[in-house]
């Protein structure tokens, strides 16, 4: 009788064990449904890396500085959770672009959509884009690759900039 029990209490600890080891395998690294945006070049539509920028939240309370005075070809840009909407604007730091009435502004109006994903990875919003608004003085246009927004870690939105060719030398 002795034996039966303590194969029975180690089944039952393998079997916790095993059980404990599988909580986050179905669950991906990125739990927060977050939009990534591309640069690209109106003239090429190739992507391209905008110098000397700052990307910051509009109305957004404490820092919401996302790029501050950097280079970069892509931005991650957080939704509210709380709101229908969210605006950034894009700031040119370079001398001979920066000044206030440059500066472009991209609005996303959204409808929240909660979703649970899983045990393992739990609750999260999921955000489908109805409709975006943007100024246009460096900035041609804003594309959506897709409109629904979720935890996927790829390349949602795509933000053309007007760009200058350079004569081939």
């Amino acid at each position: 009788m002795g034996k039966i029990l303590n194969v029975t209490a180690s089944l039952l600890a393998a079997l916790s064990i095993t059980l404990s080891s599988c909580n986050t395998s179905g669950c991906t690294d990125n739990q927060s449904s977050i939009p990534l945006a591309g640069f690209y070049s109106y003239n090429t539509l190739r992507e391209i890396s905008v110098d000397s920028i700052s990307v910051g939240g509009v109305g957004a309370i404490n820092d919401s500085l996302l790029i501050n005075s950097a280079s970069a070809s892509k931005v991650y840009l957080p939704f509210r959770a709380n709101q229908d909407s969210t605006s950034y604007f894009i700031r040119y730091e370079a001398k001979k672009l920066n000044f206030p009435e440059l500066f472009d502004t991209i609005t996303f109006k959204y409808k929240r959509i909660p979703y649970f994903a899983s045990e393992e990875c739990g609750a999260m919003y999921r955000y489908s884009i109805d409709k975006l608004n943007y100024t246009t003085h460096l900035i041609d246009s804003v594309g959506l690759v897709d409109s629904l927004i979720t935890n996927a870690d790829i390349e949602t939105i795509r933000i053309y900039f007007r760009t200058e060719e350079k004569p081939n030398e």
